[in-house]
């Protein structure tokens, strides 16, 4: 079975879905790529089940389109949520959007103009506790300069999956001291490679070279 993990969606009303872009990432959402379109390109490439994960890029932490699209094709789509971490209380959050949605994870975004003092300030922490009450995945987002604080967290929770989205931004090449290796003996913790971190700057070649020098590291 062929599952993508990172998909988003873009719901075309956007009268019920209002956007509120945030300047994070690509325009790719102007366009509209609403669930319909998507469970249609999920059947001509092959591919049998996808994540949408919360588009905080034009929805900040509204989740209602990505909810609402996953709720419509139970059969072929999960859901990861973002709350936003700085918040009062992210955990509570998080627990609000469970009651309303089944989970498969929640999205933590740390790369912001801001240090992230969730990491370190107890709220991170709280929502890990929540996840591993959800039985649910974490997925931070967060530079190399923080890998140790995502450390601190996951290491006391062994039973919270995480997910490390875009690997955690390593640098190219990848050499014996990246810091996303410090977290290899983890069992938890996985890599999430996107495409455009792999390539960033890279020939094809020396993309796949960089993916292969990874798992030799880290298995």
């Amino acid at each position: 079975m062929i599952v993508d993990t990172h998909v988003h969606v873009a719901c075309l009303d956007t009268d019920r879905y209002p956007r509120s872009p945030r300047g994070v990432g690509s325009d790719w959402w102007r366009s509209g790529h609403d669930a319909a379109s998507l469970v249609a390109a999920l059947d001509a490439a092959g591919v049998a089940r996808a994540v949408v994960v919360q588009a905080v890029g034009p929805y900040g932490y509204d989740n209602r389109c990505a909810v609402d699209a996953v709720a419509a094709h139970p059969d072929r789509l999960s859901l990861v949520v973002a709350v936003d971490p700085e918040s009062a209380d992210p955990a509570a959050d998080l627990g609000r959007l469970a009651r309303d949605a089944p989970l498969a994870g929640v999205r933590l975004f740390g790369v912001g103009g801001d240090e992230p003092a969730w990491l370190t300030d107890g709220r991170g922490g709280a929502v890990w506790d929540a996840a591993g009450a959800l039985g649910i995945t974490v997925v931070p987002v967060v530079f190399p300069r923080h890998l140790g604080a995502v450390r601190a967290l996951a290491e006391p929770r062994p039973s919270v999956v995480v997910a490390l989205d875009h690997a955690g931004f390593p640098d190219h090449p990848l050499d014996a001291g990246a810091p996303v290796l410090g977290l290899a003996d983890l069992p938890a913790v996985h890599l999430k490679v996107s495409s455009q971190v792999a390539a960033a700057g890279l020939s094809a070649t020396d993309g796949e070279a960089f993916l292969a020098g990874t798992a030799a590291r880290l298995f």
